[in-house]
């Protein structure tokens, strides 16, 4: 997968993975062991958190709010009424 990416330094404490198609990982460096959070987005949506380390990684924490295409988006919704 790393293959794929495209790296984009925004400065020393963030950058964005692009992989295409709509998904990115946006990364916060922490300082100290933390390592980075890692934001992972697919189709413009947050889809879940991630803290990333040279010992290891985190479980990601998902989002329920990520919906596939398929689904109405809240939006939608708030707009009908």
């Amino acid at each position: 997968m790393k293959k794929n990416r495209k790296t984009t330094e925004v400065n020393e404490n963030i950058w964005v993975y692009d992989y295409g198609e709509g998904t990115f990982e946006v990364c916060l460096r922490a300082w100290g062991p933390l390592g980075a959070y890692v934001y992972r987005f697919e189709k413009g949506r947050l889809k879940y958190c991630q803290r990333r380390s040279y010992a290891g990684a985190s479980s990601p924490k998902f989002y329920n709010f990520f919906k596939s295409d398929g689904d109405v988006s809240p939006f939608t919704l708030l707009k009908k009424r």
